[in-house]
């Protein structure tokens, strides 16, 4: 099984200013929530991310200057100002609190309001390490210092150089078309370099550090580093040698470092670049040698950890596009994790990009998920190719409910292809929220078709989407805004493949004009048209707004990305 950790629940954002998006969102609360002026309520932005279609703040409330347990607000809100989504879990508490004064004389002391049994107390939240290094959460009473809930914060899953070393891309089954165990070969067997598993051995580059004589495996997406035990230091020679095989610790660092470098060139590739996303520190040895591995977050040391019991994780890239994953969604959508069907969500998300990470390399199993490191003598592994729907089969155990999402998310990928799924899917994940149903995610999936492709791939998403028991509600006619027109090619106009057409349903003449999100004007007819034809190729990559009106002076505008 693998984890994502994400402890930072009450962490204060940093640097973030009264900016016209957070006065916006702070208005919008306060309408559906003005009972937040009263009796000493307040709200905090503890997070704020934009995409290329708005921006997605996050909030948590206080009473009396202390958090509300549990408690956020998520608001997505487009470039234009216009209000996406709202995700309101703030909690009316319309008197004032019993809080003695001491609760403030310790600021080392992380007090909460918790409630319980309908009644709210205060409440000493902790975080403790337990034996694995997880970090577990205690809310305890402030009244007898009792246990009010405890729960491990982990989610379980199981100058630059390039230099030539040798990986399993994706794993040795998937590279051989083999089963585990097949003829008796094809074992894990403790670890050992075995003739087949060696024959699997694929010569790849990756980006290593080069500082004074010596090379380390730092690259700028991943630093390797031995952060728990067991004890194995890290790997770094003055000699350009890097042909290990799995029998050596080394192999773990550098298939690590090959995956997620080729998962983030990929991202780069279809427009999604992340830019801002800080290297994460990563131990392929860890886990104290248990069959296990985590995504674990603090605001000072965001971290990967890979166990080697049974098959060592580090050696399957599901279990390493997986966990990376956690941190690209936490980069994306910070603190919004709670709730079944959301962390059911969250642990889908993972699967489907670490089928997608395989399939790029061969169709063989690619709906089996960490296909190398279970589906073994060890644990079960996932099906990525579950029949489950929605709601009928959702479980208390999220891991079960996630098969409903990711086995939908490989349909659609059958029918979109990956590229146009990965970046609807990552632009929902901005908008992210706490206790969300896995019914608002697709919402939020379709509203990331609308916003990237004006509707373009609404077809094939309603077809699975149904097919899954979703609803797919609240969607525009055919014929859209005022002037029903059509638009044509929204999804090739954005890969640069084709050109985008625009025309009257009623064979009205149009004019038209290209804005970018900044009101820079890109491109305008000066005439009336029967069909509007636009070249991808004229405009730089970004997310554009078409202004469109005809002879009677009726107007529309839409939404077109350029990638």
């Amino acid at each position: 099984m693998l984890f994502l950790c994400a402890f930072a629940y009450f962490a204060k954002a940093q640097n973030l200013s009264e900016s016209l998006p957070v006065v916006q969102a702070k208005k919008i609360i306060l309408q559906e929530a003005p009972w937040l002026l009263q009796s000493q309520n307040n709200l905090e932005l503890n997070a704020m991310r934009t995409s290329k279609v708005g921006h997605h703040l996050l909030f948590t409330q206080t009473h009396q200057g202390l958090p509300v347990y549990g408690a956020t607000c998520k608001v997505n809100i487009g470039l234009n100002q216009n209000l996406l989504s709202i995700f309101n879990g703030f909690e009316p508490i319309y008197t004032i609190l019993n809080l003695p004064a001491s609760a403030h004389s310790n600021p080392a002391i992380q007090w909460c309001w918790f409630k319980q049994n309908n009644e709210w107390q205060l409440a000493q939240r902790k975080l403790i390490q337990n034996d694995f290094n997880e970090v577990e959460e205690f809310i305890l009473s402030a009244k007898d210092g009792s246990t009010l809930q405890q729960k491990v914060l982990d989610l379980n899953v199981r100058r630059d150089t390039l230099v030539r070393t040798k990986v399993f891309n994706p794993d040795p089954l998937t590279s051989a078309q083999k089963e585990y165990g097949e003829n008796g070969l094809y074992l894990n067997n403790n670890g050992a370099n075995t003739a087949e598993l060696a024959a699997e051995l694929k010569d790849k580059f990756v980006t290593l550090t080069w500082q004074n004589d010596t090379f380390y495996p730092w690259s700028p997406y991943v630093t390797i580093r031995d952060l728990e035990s067991p004890v194995q230091p890290v790997f770094n020679s003055t000699a350009a040698n890097f042909d290990f095989n799995r029998s050596n610790s080394q192999f773990r660092e550098m298939n690590c470092l090959y995956h997620i470098e080729t998962f983030r060139k990929y991202l780069a590739q279809i427009g999604l670049p992340f830019t801002d996303m800080a290297p994460i520190d990563l131990d392929p040895t860890a886990y104290s040698g248990q069959d296990q591995s985590r995504f674990s977050y603090s605001v000072s040391n965001p971290a990967l950890y890979f166990g080697t019991g049974g098959v060592p994780d580090a050696e399957d890239a599901d279990v390493i596009i997986h966990e990376y994953t956690h941190y690209l969604n936490f980069y994306l959508a910070p603190n919004t994790v709670n709730g079944n069907e959301r962390l059911a969500v969250e642990e889908a998300n993972c699967d489907f990009m670490a089928c997608m990470h395989s399939k790029a390399v061969s169709n063989f199993n690619w709906r089996r998920i960490f296909n190398w490191d279970g589906f073994n003598e060890y644990w079960a592994g996932r099906d990525g190719n579950s029949n489950a729907t929605y709601p009928k089969d959702l479980s208390t155990d999220f891991y079960r409910s996630s098969l409903i999402w990711s086995s939908m998310l490989n349909d659609i990928s059958e029918d979109i292809g990956r590229d146009v799924l990965t970046r609807l899917l990552l632009q929902s994940v901005y908008s992210y929220a706490n206790n969300m149903s896995m019914q608002q995610a697709v919402n939020l999936l379709v509203q990331a078709d609308s916003l990237l492709y004006n509707y373009g791939n609404l077809t094939e998403l309603r077809a699975n989407m149904e097919a899954r028991g979703f609803a797919v509600t609240g969607l525009p006619n055919q014929s859209k805004g005022d002037l029903g027109v059509n638009i044509l090619n929204s999804a090739a106009f954005a890969e640069g493949i084709a050109s985008l057409k625009i025309e009257s349903n009623s064979g009205e003449k149009l004019k038209y004009s290209i804005y970018n999100v900044q009101g820079y004007l890109f491109e305008e007819s000066e005439v009336f048209l029967p069909q509007i034809e636009i070249n991808p190729n004229t405009l730089p990559s970004g997310l554009y707004f078409i202004n469109l009106s005809n002879e009677k002076g009726q107007v529309y505008s839409t939404r077109v990305i350029v990638y």
